[in-house]
């Protein structure tokens, strides 16, 4: 982002608790501008001026700074606390004029209860103790020093990060940039024209062509140390809903074929019922026979008893 070095104030607020870190050693303290002569506690934070609400960003750059954002709280599972801003504020040690990257990521610290309050209203290095990690310029003209005063300073404040996006190559030839703080100064560590990993944080930046808020560009987007992209809100919400379309379409399913499965059993059940009748049936009629047969044996056999007395009778007349 472009703006003439004024004060500005955060839009945006997230509470928490009094600040607390442990940052790492390696951040180099040497940096952060002191003066001994000088109390942090002594400071009158209130004649601070911390916004004129001048700035007029474009319509990617808004969007690229609250994608910035939303993906990295909506998706990074950090066990840690952390504060993540976009068009905030950072005030060196002892505060003078701010600098106001695109975004910013600072690791270990929990946001103060009151950022009302004037000396919580932006990202006072004094205040909160330690510069972030990261900040991210993203270019939008030739005029923004990203590349030489910006650079310089933010070195100067100590932070160990600094990522330039240069969607339109107006002062570089590739459009992303990342750099390490060395010292006092900061070494180029970006390896590709599309992404870069930040080990310290345990995130990396990549650019992926896609839609963000109705938007089709190639987007900066946070990436874990498994190449995954940091979804946001919206597109969890989306994955969300399609799994629980595809969940709703199983249980449709899983009920059609409980529902078919129901109807074979019936039909089976009546077919065994009819062989059942069938058979009942069948055995009746056998019985029915039986009994018939048994009644025309027995029929027989009187004939016969009947024929044997008559040839008796018959037999003893002819003597």
């Amino acid at each position: 982002m472009n703006y003439n070095q004024v004060t500005y104030e955060m839009k945006s607020d997230r509470s928490g608790s009094s600040p607390s870190f442990d940052y790492k050693k390696e951040t180099k303290k040497s940096n952060i501008e002191k003066k001994a002569d000088i109390d942090i506690d002594e400071i009158d934070y209130d004649k601070l001026v911390t916004e004129d609400d001048e700035p007029v960003d474009n319509l990617f750059s808004e969007r690229q700074q609250h994608l910035f954002v939303d993906s990295i709280y909506a998706s990074w599972k950090r066990k840690k606390p952390f504060l993540a801003t976009s068009n905030v504020g950072i005030y060196e040690r002892i505060p003078k004029t701010p600098l106001v990257p695109d975004a910013l990521l600072s690791l270990d610290i929990i946001p103060p209860k009151n950022i009302f309050e004037k000396r919580n209203r932006c990202y006072m290095i004094g205040v909160i103790g330690k510069p972030p990690e990261l900040v991210i310029e993203v270019v939008s003209n030739t005029v923004g020093g990203e590349k030489t005063t910006k650079k310089q300073k933010y070195a100067n404040m100590g932070i160990l990060y600094y990522v330039i996006y240069d969607p339109d190559q107006f002062v570089f030839k590739r459009k992303l940039h990342s750099y390490k703080l060395h010292g006092q100064s900061y070494k180029h560590m970006t390896s590709n024209n599309s992404s870069c990993w930040l080990e310290e944080i345990g995130l990396g930046l990549v650019i992926k062509k896609g839609i963000y808020d109705l938007f089709e560009a190639n987007w900066l987007r946070w990436y874990d140390e498994k190449g995954n992209v940091l979804k946001t809100g919206q597109e969890l919400a989306a994955l969300a809903k399609k799994e629980t379309a595809l969940e709703k379409s199983r249980a449709d399913s899983e009920k059609k074929r409980a529902e078919s499965e129901k109807k074979r059993a019936e039909s089976e059940k009546k077919r065994a019922k009819f062989e059942k009748a069938k058979v009942e049936k069948e055995k009746a009629r056998a019985e029915k026979e039986r009994a018939r047969a048994e009644s025309e044996k027995k029929r027989a056999d009187i004939a016969e008893q009947e024929l044997k007395r008559l040839r008796k009778i018959l037999s003893d007349q002819l003597k």
